[in-house]
């Protein structure tokens, strides 16, 4: 038979309940945000690693002066994310550019010395709890390409193009080579210029440069 007599639950009692399900729904928010960026970052390192390598492996198609870089660039499938990638006219430089946004909405850009065979690829870090793991996925990824790349650096905004803490690629045998940097390397790279930076960090990876231009980032 049915106790007639059993009582229902106190409000003391469901409010418990209630925040426990709280509690629980906050921690499997949280880990489905950190699972989300994981995705995120590895889907990211996918994208840049393709596109340096393709640029690096075709360095001597896109060094003819004639070229539309843009055109060139969606031509080979460079980029396995949407763009809407800006042609930079940069005649005085004697340089071509364009502009982009990886997957993370960071502001990108590659240049080209006109007729020459010097690349550079930079993008911009804004300051955010994420900018640390972003600096790193970057630095992780020029260190993957280490032996196409001459330099590879990383500033603040207040620091300009200022080549501090310039880790070198190709050819490093000894000091600060790209090739052996290890976790904490990098995240002290990245902590040093990124945490806390006004507004944003910059990194940024040169190839084909001449050895004379190259020799300026050794020992700093």
């Amino acid at each position: 038979m049915l106790n007639n007599n059993e009582k229902g639950r106190s409000m003391l009692e469901m409010l418990s309940v209630l925040a426990i399900i709280g509690v629980l729904s906050a921690g499997g928010l949280a880990g489905y945000n950190k699972a989300m960026l994981w995705h995120k970052l590895n889907k990211h390192t996918d994208e840049i690693t393709y596109l340096l390598a393709t640029v690096i492996y075709n360095s001597e198609k896109l060094k003819d002066a004639s070229y539309n870089l843009v055109t060139e660039l969606q031509g080979l499938n460079a980029f396995l994310w949407n763009i809407d990638a800006k042609p930079i006219d940069d005649t005085a430089a004697h340089a071509k550019n364009i502009r982009f946004n990886d997957s993370f909405n960071n502001q990108t850009w590659f240049e080209h010395s006109v007729g020459g065979t010097q690349f550079a690829f930079a993008t911009m870090v804004p300051s955010s709890n994420f900018s640390i793991k972003i600096c790193y996925n970057y630095i992780n990824i020029f260190k993957g390409v280490a032996d196409e790349l001459d330099v590879v650096y990383v500033t603040r905004k207040t620091e300009g193009k200022k080549f501090t803490n310039a880790y070198m690629g190709k050819g490093c045998t000894q000091g600060k080579c790209l090739i052996n940097m290890t976790n904490n390397d990098i995240i002290n790279l990245c902590k040093n210029h990124c945490e806390g930076a006004d507004e944003y960090c910059t990194l940024y990876a040169i190839w084909g440069y001449p050895a004379s231009s190259v020799a300026v980032f050794k020992n700093l």
